[in-house]
């Protein structure tokens, strides 16, 4: 266990180095839903450009992001700076960023501040997926990175889910060139029990993946592993957000697996923007820059 422990520190040490390095060498275009910007908003799309995580889009109402641009370069408001990032003006961002990204026209999108029920809505109906499966990237307080899912409270709510969860998981850490070690916490109770064992049989036996169940032991799932599942969603949203807002931790954002399309999804009460347009870029099908 402990050695374990040891190499899947020594992997997720590097891979924040990793995602920012394929970012910067793609530069991918992103879109960034917004509604109700602040100025902070404004400076970390900024500095993702500055950056050059990615060339930044903005969608939403032209104005009002002007106005919150004007507040962070501290101007006046009859006058402009030239804007780092682009601004496509609508009134229906989750529309807008969906269409975007259906059509190609972006290389990735994150939701920013758009509302989390319509973009998602219009985009499992675009892209015809009957369930969005999320996996949240989060850095702990000691820096390390850790995949979490699922966060959303309505996902992973059966042992099928769970397993595709784990499946589709895993298979976005190989691609980042991470060995995946799956961590699950499991309740006490006879069905989660049972439910634990059956979904590491067929995770260990049928899938050939290393997992372990850590029961309710937290602690012991993010020293030994880099994927921890949670035993339902609103468990996973609970401990995402103790982890993030009380723990000192930060989440990267929550990108939904897909094959064809890159959507991170981003907590609106998070702010910390930068990072996620880092991972959209990173994971996106454009191809690396020549040197």
């Amino acid at each position: 266990m402990e050695e374990i422990g040891k190499e899947t520190e020594v992997e997720m040490e590097k891979l924040i180095g990793l995602i920012e390095k394929i970012a910067v060498s793609k530069c991918a275009v992103i879109a960034m839903g917004i509604r109700d910007p602040d100025p902070e908003t404004v400076r970390c799309a900024a500095a993702a450009v500055e950056r050059k995580y990615a060339d930044v889009i903005l969608v939403g109402n032209k104005s009002e992001i002007e106005k919150a641009a004007r507040i962070h370069y501290n101007i006046k408001d009859d006058e402009m700076p030239a804007l780092p990032f682009q601004i496509i003006d609508t009134e229906t961002p989750e529309d807008e960023l969906v269409s975007l990204l259906v059509s190609g026209k972006v290389d990735a999108a994150i939701r920013g501040t758009a509302k989390a029920s319509d973009s998602l809505s219009n985009l499992k109906k675009a892209c015809h997926i009957n369930k969005i499966h999320r996996i949240a990237i989060l850095l702990a307080k000691d820096e390390n990175p850790h995949f979490f899912a699922p966060v959303g409270i309505d996902e992973g709510t059966t042992l099928e889910d769970k397993v595709e969860f784990i499946c589709l998981g895993t298979h976005l850490l190989k691609r980042l060139g991470v060995a995946p070690h799956v961590g699950l916490i499991s309740t006490p109770d006879e069905a989660g029990k049972a439910e634990a064992a059956e979904i590491l049989r067929i995770i260990t036996e049928e899938k050939k993946l290393h997992a372990v169940d850590y029961k309710l032991d937290l602690e012991e799932a993010f020293e030994h592993s880099n994927y921890i599942l949670a035993p339902n969603g609103i468990t996973g949203n609970l401990i995402f957000r103790a982890l993030t807002f009380l723990g000192g931790g930060d989440g990267l954002g929550a990108p939904i697996l897909m094959d064809r399309h890159v959507f991170v999804d981003t907590s609106r009460s998070a702010g910390h923007y930068t990072k996620a347009i880092m991972v959209a870029s990173a994971l996106s099908k454009k191809k690396k820059n020549e040197e």
